[in-house]
Formats: structure tokens, sequence, C-alpha cells
């Protein structure tokens, strides 16, 4: 998106004269108009989510909607609603590729468009995006956009991420610009084929339809504002936040200190490769502007991790949560900031390139960003977070009395930590803020496939350390009713989230295979006996430790990205997505915070003397034992014989099975 001239900040606070003079109406209904736009993308999103059948629309919430204007500078995107903030950051370029591309002149009221092609702005092909011109004396004067993850689109893995693919060719369908409703009536070619190369159409059926069905609530909502207003003032409504949304981001980053902010790091592998993926974004700051440059990536990769246009704008969420993080997003947000992406990069690759693992770079450059900010906001610092979703997809057979050979799908996010912050400790049990989606009702998984959820909870000691420690992350085990083929889909499998301010990482990214898996046996997260290690860092007693371990010793895989695990009746799956990373010295924590976290489960007695310094005994704190702690790791540490521990417990037990495919 090509930035416009700055307004300044003294849009905030606009008086009636000057409201008028600039944009002919009364601050008033300016304001009225600029929420009320909010509350038609709110009303259309609400739809969505209670028409949806399944339950990634329903109730993990990877849907969004949003409202375009047409404008001299193209399709500007004036209100959004988002479940997954990701879509409202993209958006802008899925509406104005497409509507470049169809000739406007055939639109007729009613029409509703599918697109989920990457070059043309999709984030992933999983992801269906539908339009709605809204027509106004005979003119498309604004297009209304949902979107939302879909339970499945053919090709070799049910929901997508389909790793270990090189091509779109390889993977679910794509489709450019196509005519999904023709005047408010279903194209029956397009559903056709959409259907027929469908494990699960009733689900993707039911999606769409509540997709367009949004759409159509959306367009009686604008048509009903326009009525009453008049297209003048609802178009100058438009205008209004999106300029003051411009003007609070713009404030935002004119107190950043002009410089340029370096930041490099890695994606584990591509899901084919070993080698690591170099990601490099260099923040650009000069008065209230911004420029992304990742001048510097890795060529795009063989396997699924890249991704097109989208990192020209997802990388600003980071921005975005620490600059200005209550402002509501529409195209102002973008406007300050532009990115330059090599082309065959890893952030901008070239066609066919597989883009179906958009997740793990997306959170990544979200990470970057904040890592950025760190950098030149030291005072007001934010570590990362888990920095992967830890995703499952998950699909079979089901063989449920009254629903025997009924195809299933369904697609699970375990959710991490946030990091710490200067103002507190980081949020626990959360998805990665890319997407800020919710995690799966495990009562509805149980019920609509043939699984049983075992466990969904804080992981101990996974929590990066610091005077403000990071969110916890999460451990997840399901277990298999009928055979059933597992997708895992994660990164920051080698090393944790990093802190910041001298804060520790959280625990790396683990996945287990579980055999004979029940009540009585495997349910304990620290008790390897009947555990079966897929990847992650192990000791030579095939126990988790990121600083001494070595990365897939003794794993059935070397990868965090593995497709098509079978599960036979009576096994099952564990994952860990760590938590974020910490603020701040460790030592300096609150005695009192480090015993609360200890009896909240956070953290264990062994693990906090060892990254603490706290001497915790009978339940108390030692106070005189902590201070002599303290004082020797603070001198060891300025010797170097000590550094700051990754979050993992210390408490492990049992020995892991080591299968045939995992010793070799």
């Amino acid at each position: 998106m090509t930035p416009m001239e700055p307004t300044g900040t003294e849009q905030h606070g606009l008086d009636a004269t000057q409201a008028v003079a600039r944009y002919g109406f009364d601050v008033v209904d300016l304001e009225t108009l600029r929420y009320g736009l909010i509350e038609v993308a709110r009303d259309m999103h609400e739809t969505l989510m209670r028409g949806g059948f399944s339950p990634i629309v329903r109730d993990v919430r990877d849907c969004t909607a949003c409202i375009h204007m047409r404008t001299d500078e193209g399709w500007q995107m004036i209100s959004s609603w988002e479940g997954c903030v990701q879509h409202a950051f993209t958006s802008p370029h899925i509406v104005n590729f497409t509507m470049s591309e169809w000739d406007e002149s055939t639109l007729r009221d009613g029409d509703v468009i599918m697109v989920n092609d990457p070059w043309r702005g999709a984030i992933h092909c999983s992801d269906i995006n539908v339009l709605r011109p809204v027509i106004i004396d005979g003119r498309a004067e604004f297009v209304l956009h949902t979107t939302s993850h879909v339970a499945d689109l053919g090709g070799p893995i049910p929901g997508g991420f389909a790793n270990g693919t090189r091509t779109s060719f390889e993977e679910q369908l794509k489709f450019p610009p196509t005519l999904l409703y023709a005047e408010g009536v279903p194209v029956r070619p397009a559903f056709n084929h959409l259907l027929e190369n469908n494990r699960v159409p009733h689900l993707v059926l039911g999606d769409v339809r509540a997709l367009s069905g949004s759409l159509q609530v959306g367009a009686l909502r604008l048509e009903d504002v326009v009525e009453r207003y008049g297209l003048d003032k609802v178009k100058a409504g438009g205008n209004y936040g999106m300029d003051m949304t411009e003007a609070a981001m713009r404030a935002g980053i004119a107190r950043v200190p002009d410089g340029d902010y370096k930041v490099t790091d890695f994606l584990d592998d591509d899901s084919l490769t070993p080698e690591p993926i170099e990601l490099v974004m260099t923040v650009k700051v000069r008065g209230d502007s911004m420029e992304i440059d990742y001048s510097g990536t890795s060529r795009q990769p063989d396997g699924n991790v890249g991704t097109a246009w989208i990192e020209s704008t997802r990388a600003i969420i980071g921005a975005k949560f620490i600059l200005d993080p209550s402002s509501p997003v529409n195209s102002g947000t973008l406007r300050p900031v532009e990115a330059i992406m090599p082309p065959g990069s890893a952030v901008c690759v070239l066609p066919p390139s597989s883009c179906s693992n958009h997740v793990d770079t997306g959170s990544r450059v979200v990470n970057m960003m904040t890592q950025a900010m760190a950098e030149a906001l030291s005072e007001r610092a934010i570590a990362c977070d888990s920095g992967t979703a830890g995703m499952i997809n998950i699909s079979g057979i089901d063989t449920r009395t009254g629903r025997e050979g009924t195809p299933w799908a369904a697609f699970s996010l375990p959710g991490g930590g946030w990091g710490g912050t200067w103002a507190g400790d980081g949020l626990s049990l959360c998805l990665v803020s890319m997407g800020n989606c919710r995690s799966s009702v495990q009562e509805h998984v149980e019920r609509e496939n043939p699984l049983i959820v075992w466990e969904h909870e804080l992981m101990p000691d996974s929590a990066g350390v610091g005077e403000n420690r990071g969110g916890a992350g999460a451990v997840y085990t399901i277990g298999a009713h009928s055979t059933t083929v597992v997708t895992v889909t994660g990164d920051r499998s080698r090393a944790g989230a990093p802190g910041v301010q001298g804060g520790g990482r959280g625990m790396p990214f683990y996945a287990w295979r579980l055999h004979d898996l029940g009540s009585s046996t495997g349910l304990d997260p620290l008790d390897q006996t009947n555990a079966e290690p897929l990847f992650g860092v192990f000791d030579s007693d095939g126990h988790p430790s990121p600083d001494d371990g070595e990365f897939g010793q003794g794993t059935a895989h070397q990868t965090g990205k593995i497709a098509q695990i079978v599960l036979q009746p009576g096994q099952g799956i564990r994952l860990v997505v760590g938590g974020g990373g910490g603020w701040g010295d460790p030592l300096e924590r609150a005695t009192a915070k480090v015993l609360l976290d200890v009896e909240d489960g956070v953290y264990s007695a062994a693990f906090v003397e060892k990254a603490f310094g706290v001497v915790i005994d009978g339940g108390t704190i030692d106070e005189d034992a902590t201070r002599e702690r303290r004082a020797t790791m603070a001198r060891d540490r300025d010797n170097g014989s000590w550094t700051v521990p990754s979050a993992c417990s210390l408490d492990w037990t049992g020995l892991p099975r080591i299968t045939v495919e995992a010793s070799a």
C-alpha cells in the first residue's frame, strides 16, 4: 500500500469549525459515522460467527469482517472487526487486487466474489475471502469483505498447512477472483468445484453460506446508514476515521527516536530441508513515518513456509501493539508505513512456491518488530511471544455408532504465552499475537470428532524468567478413538522465545506420540515413560533440555513441521507450546511474586531456585538463603559462569519410548 501524505497529529481533538472546514460536516456526525461503520463491520463479524458451521469460525474466531470505500487512492479500509487480527492488516491487498482485475461494468447488486490466491493478496489458500460490492446510484462505492479459514479445500492435508510440499500445485484449491453469487443466486459451477474437491463439504458449505450471509447483513446495514446520512457524509465519516487513526499511528511512531533498528532471526527449517531460514528486518524510523526493509532475508525456501504479499503489512501488528494500541484498525493504520520486500525471498516468494504455512513466518516478523521496538524504546520493551501457534490439523473417518464412514476434520490451536513487558508479566495460554484467535472449545472437539482431549492446561516451568516473567505456555494432549491422521505445524523447536532487558527464553516447542493412552497412564506431562519424542531438544536420557541438550536427539523427526502422523485407537499426541520471553533481571523479581508463581503452578520450587535464586522451604521463602543465593548467582553471572536459563522443568521422570524409526 502506498502511504498518503501525513495529516499530522493535529487531527486529535478537532473542534466543530475545523471539522466543517476539513470534511464539510459537523464533528458529531463524523464521530457517529466513524464508529457506526465499525458497528456495521461488527454486525458482519457476529453474523459470521453465529452462522459458521465449523469450529474454526464458531469457536476459534479465525475470521474477520471489513468495509472498504472507493477513494482517489484506490479502495481503502474504513472499518474492521477482527477475530483474527492479521486479516484486517492484509484485507486492503485482497480488495485492491480483486477490484483492479474485475470488470466493474459487469457488477450487479448481490454479486459475491470469492478469492484465496496468495498472489492476489490472500494469506494462504485455506482462507476463503468473499467480497460484495455495494452499488449506489449505479456505481460500486463500497466493498464488503469477510474471510475465514475453512476446514478443508482438498490437497494432501485437510485444513491446509501442507508440510512437505514445494509448490501451490501440491496443496489446496486456489481460486482467482471467481463469481460465487450472481445477483444473490449461487453460481452452481463454482459451488460444485468447491464442494466436490472437499473432504468435509458439509462444514465448508455451511461456512461459505455464513460468509456470504454476513455480507448480506453488512450490505443492508450500510445501505441504511447511507440512506439516513447521505453518501457524501458517509464517505466523509470514512475519511475522518482513517485520518484519525493515521494521526494516532503517526503520533506513536514520532515517539520512537529516529534510527535504523536491525533485527535478525531464524525459522527452524522449511519442513523439507534442515537449514534454518534467515529473516532480516531493518525498521527505519524518520519522524512520524516508518519503513520496514527485509533486505538480507534468505531466498525463498524449498518448503511451504514462505509468504507472498502479506508481510508488507503484517509486521505492523507488532508496532501497533506498542505504539498505538487503542485506535481502530483501518487503512489509516497502514499509511505511515512502507515495506521493502525482495522478490524471491522468504517474505516475497514467487509463484508457484507453496505458502500454506504462513503462520511461522508471520509470527516471527511480528516478534522481530517487537524486538526492533524494544531496541528503540528500551524503557517500554516487550519480550517476544512464544513465536509459534503449535497448530494441529486432525482428520479421519469416523467409526462411532451412527457416524460410521463419515469423514471428519478438525483444527486445534493450543496457544502459548506472550512476552513479559516493562509494565508486568506476560499473558498465559494465549495464541500468538499475529492471530489473537481463541483455542478450540474442547467439549465441541469431543462431541463432533472421534477424539478425547485429555488435557489442555498450563505447562509448568515454560514461561521465560525475568523481573516480569513471560506468560506460561500450554500442554495439549488428545487421544484417538479411531484411526486419525495428524499434521503438526510449529517453530521455535530449537530455542524458545527470547527475553529482553536480561530476561530469559521461554521453553521451546515439543511433541510426543503417546502409546496406550488412558486415564491412568500418560497424563503427567513430565512423565516420559509412555511417550515417543517426535521433535525437540533432548538430553541423552531423552528428557527435554533446551540449554544442554541436542535438537533431534532420539526423536522420530528433525522438524516441528510434520505431515500425516497416523494415530491408532488408544494412541495420542502431546504438544507443549513454550511460554513468552521474560523482561528484566530475574534476580530482581519480587520474592512474593515468585512464591505466588509456585503456588499457582507456573513454576516449580526447583526451577525458581535455579532461575530466580529464590529458596523455598516448606512452602515459604527462606529470605536469608535467597539473599545469599542471589548474591552468588549475580557474581557468577559477572564472571561468566552463570547465565539466565531457558524455561524448562527439572522434574522429568521415566524413560521415553524410542522407536526404530526414531533411533535411525
